[in-house]
């Protein structure tokens, strides 16, 4: 005779087996927008004029390089691009895939506007780790900043 606990321990494990499964599909899917842990304002503290800023809003991301003004020597934010209905995916431990249209800043264009670009990045606590080439992200400036200047 099959006992009572036998069972329902069976049908505990088939529920947990279900139940992983389930979570891998969910994290294999794409969804819209991004991961609520990237959306913030990223700095690349480059030495010279290599310093750069990305920020991610809920459905886009949007950056450039900083320009320096010669008077103050702080640098300012130059116009961003980026990309627009942005989606997700998570690939574990805090790595995400990332995919979206490119578009340009108001009165440019950039060289891929308009298609489709994916990329793969690893958010941690106080810095993004771009693959294929990017410099890695923090969280503040090592530098002096400021408004654009009235030519913007």
């Amino acid at each position: 005779m099959v006992k009572p606990y036998f069972l329902i321990g069976l049908a505990a494990v088939s529920l947990g087996l279900a139940a992983t499964d389930l979570t891998s599909a969910q994290a294999a899917t794409w969804h819209a927008g991004t991961p609520k842990v990237l959306r913030h304002t990223w700095f690349h503290n480059g030495k010279g004029d290599n310093k750069a800023y990305i920020t991610y809003s809920k459905t886009k991301s949007t950056g450039n390089l900083f320009g320096l003004d010669e008077g103050s020597e702080h640098y300012y934010r130059l116009p961003g691009y980026g990309l627009k209905k942005l989606k997700y995916r998570s690939l574990g431990h805090h790595v995400y895939q990332l995919s979206g249209i490119q578009y340009s800043p108001k009165g440019g264009k950039v060289q891929f506007d308009g298609q489709r670009m994916t990329y793969k990045l690893k958010v941690q606590k106080s810095q993004l780790h771009f693959y294929k080439g990017y410099h890695n992200y923090g969280r503040h400036t090592t530098f002096p900043t400021m408004k654009a200047p009235a030519i913007f």
